[in-house]
């Protein structure tokens, strides 16, 4: 079996591949003290709960957490896991670059894009819903940038605590834009402005792109992604496990098992 891995600020997601194959996921809180014992008492924990007493073959990884990349691949090594797999914008890809410093991209989102090319092809936009937002644009197989906005859930949380009066509240949808409460006052702007903030960007993208973007396919992914009740009107696929895919598919590019365009 494969596992993949993406360590992102807030969350790690995982997932369990068999013979090509997304099983089981898990998402779980990141943490850059969690020590290389500690996951891999975590994860061997988990893999026996869903998969009884199968083993790891190898592993693909991805991290925006130095201090979690060291943990988390010393854990696969006592795991079994002999070579685990850190993708990298220097692998081979299924997509080029636009973008002069390709080194400074998160691999969360070349993950990201590596999918959204195998599955919709050479003009997607992708919308990653996590600690920020993220919108990569890939034009004609080749990635020329995008936008990265402040993330939903952390720009809540930022406000609640920042602020001795305001609660916590949910991201949720609305139907009426006066607010009654100061709860509810919070829930509107939350929910109307994020709507905003992506229906602009979206808007401003396709402006800058050739045909006005017509040609994109806007794909939607991040733990939040699925419960967007707004996602119809803006995204054409809704895929949460966009970013594990995208990893298995790299891994599969690096092994030279799928054809790369670098």
């Amino acid at each position: 079996m494969t596992l993949t891995a993406d360590v992102g600020n807030t969350h790690t997601v995982v997932g369990l591949w068999h013979e090509g194959n997304l099983g089981e996921t898990l998402r779980l809180a990141s943490d850059a003290r969690r020590t290389a014992d500690e996951w891999r008492l975590f994860l061997t924990t988990w893999l026996q709960s869903v998969s009884g007493s199968a083993k790891i073959s190898r592993a693909i990884l991805s991290s925006v957490v130095p201090a979690a990349r060291s943990a988390l691949g010393e854990a696969m090594l006592t795991m079994g896991v002999s070579a685990p797999h850190w993708v990298s914008c220097e692998q081979k890809l299924n997509f080029a670059f636009d973008y002069p410093q390709k080194q400074t991209l998160g691999t969360d989102r070349i993950v990201d894009v590596v999918a959204a090319r195998h599955y919709f092809g050479v003009n997607c936009i992708v919308v990653d819903f996590g600690t920020a937002i993220t919108f990569s644009v890939l034009t004609n197989g080749a990635f020329q940038g995008g936008v990265i906005a402040p993330g939903i859930i952390s720009s809540l949380e930022a406000l609640s605590s920042s602020a001795a009066k305001l609660p916590k509240i949910a991201f949720q949808r609305v139907e009426n834009a006066i607010g009654k409460s100061t709860a509810e006052s919070i829930t509107i702007g939350a929910y109307v402005g994020w709507r905003g903030v992506v229906r602009e960007i979206l808007s401003e993208l396709r402006r800058s792109l050739p045909q006005q973007g017509s040609a994109h396919k806007i794909i939607a992914t991040g733990g939040i992604s699925e419960s967007l009740d707004f996602a119809p009107d803006f995204f054409d696929v809704v895929d949460k496990n966009l970013t594990l895919k995208g990893l298995f598919l790299a891994g599969e590019l690096a092994a030279g098992r799928l054809a790369a365009q670098n």
